[in-house]
């Protein structure tokens, strides 16, 4: 179980990865208009929402999205729409059903190695499809306790039944570099993933 999360992501954090943070919804948006784009998913789950920006852009352009996080944002710096509050280092079941998309997003940093294994098992049971980062070694950031390599994770999600797209991941790759969008960073460590073994 992860503790003090609402101390740990308090308002400063929200006022830093929130609604009123203009690059990084501007950023954000342009993510879902690209996975939109590649993937027309009709349903998404965005597991560690945050501030719900990523469900609020899906939901706009038509999909329907369950968003998960285990801490709230205030109301001022979140985007409209239902949050399903779960830790997501504590093993949980699946009342939602299967997604065209599973989303995770700068989330797996913040998660105590202890506890990651829990964490992975529970955002791989909603899609065969997921969409994954996590912060590099020495970005740095509000309780970044897990800084990784892209392969670690890549090793990680293959113990759990998925591989690195990497076609899929090059040509997210080549549009962000093209449209450099406003933070860089929230792209780069992006990769597509897909399940390779059957659903136990």
């Amino acid at each position: 179980m992860m503790p003090d999360l609402a101390r740990i992501y308090d308002r400063a954090f929200f006022a830093e990865h929130g609604a009123t943070n203009e690059p990084y919804i501007a950023t954000a948006r342009w993510i879902v208009g690209d996975l939109s784009r590649r993937f027309a998913p009709a349903r998404v789950i965005d597991l560690g929402c945050g501030c719900g920006i990523f469900a609020h852009a899906f939901r706009e352009r038509g999909a329907e999205v369950v968003a998960v996080d285990g801490a709230l944002a205030p109301p001022e710096f979140a985007f409209p729409g239902p949050v399903e509050a779960r830790d997501l280092t504590v093993p949980f079941a699946n009342p939602w059903g299967r997604f065209d998309l599973a989303l995770c997003l700068e989330v797996a940093e913040h998660i105590p190695e202890e506890l990651s294994d829990a964490f992975l098992a529970n955002i791989v049971q909603f899609s065969d499809r997921l969409i994954f980062s996590a912060a590099r070694p020495y970005q740095g950031g509000t309780h970044h306790v897990n800084e990784r390599p892209k392969r670690y994770w890549w090793a990680r999600l293959a113990a759990h039944g998925f591989a690195y797209d990497r076609k899929r991941t090059g040509e997210f790759s080549e549009r962000f570099l093209a449209d450099r969008p406003p933070f860089m960073w929230m792209c780069q460590s992006i990769s597509v993933f897909e399940r390779v073994t059957s659903r136990g």
